[in-house]
């Protein structure tokens, strides 16, 4: 479960989904998992580890699950992708790395200065060639 957490901070928010949209895929299975998790199950497994690492209070905690059912939304599309044309780790790391990044990025308005420090530490240390 730790690998699933760590694997799910790397996926980026689409800005062209609702929340009542993100509703609706929450039952939808993950495909890079062979254990039947949904996107519903990682979201909460992500807001969990989120809300401990960044101290989230309970006013940022709605957007937070918004902009990780966006993001982990978005990585499952591309991962879809991926197995379609092929996928190899350079291009699931490549994935990865843009999906985090612009996590990151939905993130800053959200997050106090402290909260966002910690973020992009974490980020740069899972993450090195990311440029944030």
């Amino acid at each position: 479960m730790k690998f699933v957490s760590l694997a799910l901070v790397l996926w980026l928010s689409l800005s062209s989904l609702g929340f009542a949209q993100t509703k609706s895929v929450e039952n939808e299975k993950f495909v890079f998992l062979n254990n039947g998790a949904t996107i519903g199950m990682i979201v909460k497994s992500v807001i969990k580890a989120d809300k401990q690492r960044l101290k989230l209070t309970d006013q940022q905690l709605p957007k937070a699950k918004e902009i990780i059912t966006n993001a982990t939304v978005s990585f499952n599309e591309g991962v879809k992708k991926l197995k379609a044309s092929g996928m190899t780790s350079k291009k699931l790391r490549a994935l990865a790395v843009a999906v985090e990044t612009d996590k990151v990025h939905a993130y800053k308005p959200l997050l106090t200065p402290e909260q966002y420090t910690i973020l992009v530490a974490n980020h740069k240390k899972v993450f090195p060639e990311a440029k944030v």
